[in-house]
């Protein structure tokens, strides 16, 4: 037997040896496969698989509906709902989050569900016996209309978008009697089976049409005037 005969022997003898694996790894492993099967038999794999991690600075919650909705969590006026169907939602929204011209200023939002009534009667035609005749043109599709003297709207000014307000409809303060310029305005629209009712600035009326856009997008169909 030559020289090398013994070191390609020894050699042949350690790779047909079985691995020898550590005690520790051993254990690890053993652990691993059993944390796995309790898993997989509880269903929390399935809910690990399939439920991402919730966004930073987002919280879910449901609209007075019932339905999922996944909001800002700075967009709630106080405690962010539980996931139980709430009866309202206050929202304090940013500008800068609805329109691309942004500012400090913010859009109230207060969200209930809609009564099962049937359609109302448009703005226009529900403050008819208040206004007087001028109707005075505005831009982004708005008309202002003015309430009488001695009306109970005294005060306020109507604007109206698409003739009637079936789409859009607010009334705001008329200049020289804001108290609180952020919530001059009022609107109640509808959007699905939600009712909303929004408080804004008087110099954000050209943004409504954005504004509900928005609110459609974040809740559903597409928004009837009140």
């Amino acid at each position: 037997m030559g020289p090398g005969a013994g070191v390609a022997m020894a050699r042949r003898a350690r790779e047909a040896a079985p691995r020898r694996i550590p005690i520790d790894r051993m254990v690890v492993m053993a652990g691993t496969i059993i944390l796995g099967g309790a898993i997989a038999s509880t269903g929390l794999a399935t809910a690990w698989l399939t439920r991402a991690p919730a966004p930073v600075g987002l919280r879910s919650t449901a609209d007075p509906a019932g339905r999922r909705v996944v909001l800002p969590a700075a967009w709630f006026a106080g405690p962010v709902p539980g996931r139980e169907a709430a009866e309202r939602l206050d929202l304090v929204i940013p500008w800068i989050d609805l329109a691309a011209a942004g500012g400090p200023d913010r859009l109230h939002v207060t969200i209930t569900r809609a009564p099962d009534t049937e359609a109302p009667l448009s703005p226009a035609r529900r403050y008819a016996r208040f206004l007087t005749a001028t109707v005075e043109p505005l831009a982004e599709g708005l008309v202002r209309r003015r309430f009488k003297p001695g009306s109970p709207f005294e005060g306020e000014d109507l604007y109206l978008a698409e003739a009637d307000g079936s789409r859009f409809a607010a009334r705001c303060a008329a200049q020289g009697t804001l108290s609180a310029p952020e919530t001059a305005c009022l609107s109640e629209v509808q959007v699905g089976d939600l009712s909303f009712r929004l408080r804004f600035a008087a110099d954000r009326l050209s943004a409504w049409s954005g504004a509900l856009q928005a609110l459609e997008r974040l809740f559903g169909t597409a928004p009837t005037g009140g």
